[in-house]
C-alpha cells in the first residue's frame, strides 16, 4: 500500500490552519521591521553617488534616535494593527468554516432519503445520467440493481409499520455492506433500492447481487430480496429510463419465477428457453 502525503503536513497547510490573531501580528512586524530598512535604503539612494560611502559611515551614528523610533514605533503599530484584524478575520474564517458545513449538510438530507441514508430517487437519476455518458465516453459497461423485498407488505401487516422501517433501514445496511466501495445506493421505492455499479460489467454485477440476495435471506426479518440486473456496455447510447425499465423487467421476472433470486439478460433468456423446450 502506498501512503500519500496529507496535505495537513505541508508548510501550506500549516500556514493556512494557523489562526489570523497570531498571523496577521507576524506579517506586521514583518511590516514594521522593514519600514527602517525602507528609510535607510531610500535615503542611500537619495544621497550623492560620491558620498555614500561616507554617508553611510556617519547615518546610523547620527540619527540613531530616528532609526530606534521608526523600529519599534512602526513594529508595534503595525502589530497592534495585524492582531485586531487578525480577530475580525478569525471570527470571519470560523464563521464561514460554520455556515460551510451546515450548507453540505443541509445538502445531504436533500438527496439522502432519512430513514436508510441511501441517496433519494431524484439525486439517483441524476447520478446514473452522469454515469451512462461517463460510460460513453470511456467505453466501460455500467450495471444497475434493483431490489425489491418479498412480500413486504405481509410483514408489515403482521408486525407494524415500525417493524416495516427497521426491515427497510437493515435492507440498506446490508446491502451498503455488500456492495463495491464505489457503488451507489439509493431509496428508489417504498421497500425498493437501486445500486449504480460503475464500470461493472454483467457477471460482476451478478456476482454481487447474489452476494446481497443471500445477505439479505440471512437478516431473519422473515423476509427475502429479488434482485433485477440490467447492464450498459458503453456502445451505444441509452437513456437512464431505459437501463432502469430492463432492470425492472428482470426483477418482474425474478418474481414470476419465485422471488429470493437474481435475474439478468442472461437468466431470463435461459428461464424462457426452458420453459419452451418440450423436452422433458
Amino acid at each position: 500500500m502506498v501512503l500519500r502525503r496529507r496535505r495537513s503536513d505541508s508548510p501550506r497547510s500549516f500556514w493556512r490552519g494557523l489562526p489570523h490573531y497570531y498571523l496577521f501580528p507576524a506579517l506586521g512586524a514583518a511590516l514594521g521591521l522593514g519600514s527602517p530598512v525602507g528609510a535607510f535604503v531610500l535615503r542611500y539612494w537619495l544621497a550623492a553617488p560620491q558620498l555614500r560611502l561616507y554617508w553611510m559611515q556617519y547615518e546610523l551614528h547620527d540619527n540613531e534616535v530616528f532609526y530606534l523610533y521608526m523600529g519599534i514605533g512602526t513594529v508595534i503599530s503595525f502589530v497592534l494593527f495585524g492582531y485586531v484584524i487578525g480577530l475580525r478575520s478569525e471570527r470571519l474564517k470560523v464563521g464561514n468554516r460554520l455556515l460551510s458545513a451546515r450548507v453540505d449538510e443541509l445538502h445531504l438530507r436533500s438527496v439522502t432519503d432519512s430513514l436508510t441514508g441511501a441517496y433519494t430517487h431524484g439525486y439517483l437519476y441524476e447520478v446514473l445520467e452522469l454515469e451512462i455518458q461517463r460510460a460513453l465516453n470511456e467505453k466501460v459497461p455500467l450495471s444497475v440493481l434493483i431490489l425489491d423485498l418479498d412480500e413486504f407488505k405481509r410483514v408489515n401487516d403482521s408486525h407494524g409499520h415500525l417493524f416495516g422501517d427497521r426491515v427497510i433501514k437493515e435492507t440498506a445496511e446490508t446491502i451498503s455492506a455488500r456492495v463495491r466501495s464505489h457503488d451507489i445506493l439509493g431509496r428508489y421505492g417504498g421497500d425498493e433500492f437501486v445500486v449504480v455499479m460503475p464500470g461493472a460489467d454483467g457477471p460482476t454485477a451478478r456476482h454481487v447481487a447474489e452476494r446481497v440476495r443471500a445477505g439479505i435471506a440471512k437478516n431473519g426479518y422473515l423476509t427475502t430480496a429479488s434482485i433485477g440486473v440490467a447492464t450498459f456496455d458503453g456502445a451505444a447510447e441509452e437513456s437512464p429510463a431505459a437501463l432502469l425499465h430492463r432492470a425492472d423487467m428482470n426483477l418482474y421476472q425474478a418474481k414470476r419465477d419465485g422471488r429470493n433470486c437474481v435475474r439478468d439478460a442472461s437468466t431470463a433468456e435461459a428461464e424462457r428457453r426452458r420453459r419452451d423446450d418440450p423436452r422433458p
